[in-house]
């Protein structure tokens, strides 16, 4: 088995901290609606800690295709021609694991909102829901602020 050397620890880190940041806003909210309770703190640590897993296994399952292709290329250099057909021979294998990937992650936060669901005594469905919808919104600003901190050197 593979180490994942090359996982990206800023971009996991980033996620998690931002997906703290959208529990703690989830909860000042509903605390400000005077509707808070303990099903809205467990509600809403079950999405984030569902996108934070979702996030890293992503980096993985990417991160290990590349590998696998990478070991099959080897050291050695390569022309253009050789280089465009290695790419066309592994191309579809890498995206093969990142789509299956895909489906499992939509699977198992759908699975999350069935048990908020089903269990909506314990999980707050809502406070649930936000954070897996504040995904992509916590993934660009993090993304903008790699940028910024990159440029200012």
């Amino acid at each position: 088995m593979m180490k994942n050397k090359n996982l990206p620890i800023y971009e996991v880190v980033s996620m998690a901290v931002g997906e703290l940041l959208a529990v703690l806003a989830v909860c000042l909210v509903f605390l400000a609606l005077q509707k808070f309770s303990l099903s809205v703190l467990l509600g809403s640590l079950l999405g984030a800690t569902v996108i934070v897993l979702n996030f890293t296994v992503m980096m993985i399952s990417v991160n290990r295709a590349v590998d696998k292709a990478m070991a099959e290329r080897g050291d050695g250099e390569m022309d253009d021609e050789a280089a465009e057909k290695f790419a066309k021979e592994h191309t579809a294998g890498v995206q093969s694991a990142v789509k299956l990937s895909y489906i499992l992650r939509t699977l198992s936060i759908a699975a999350v909102l069935i048990v908020a669901f089903v269990f909506s005594n314990m999980f707050n469905v809502i406070a649930t829901a936000i954070p897996l919808l504040l995904y992509q919104p916590i993934l660009m600003i993090s993304q903008l602020l790699k940028r910024k901190e990159e440029k200012n050197g």
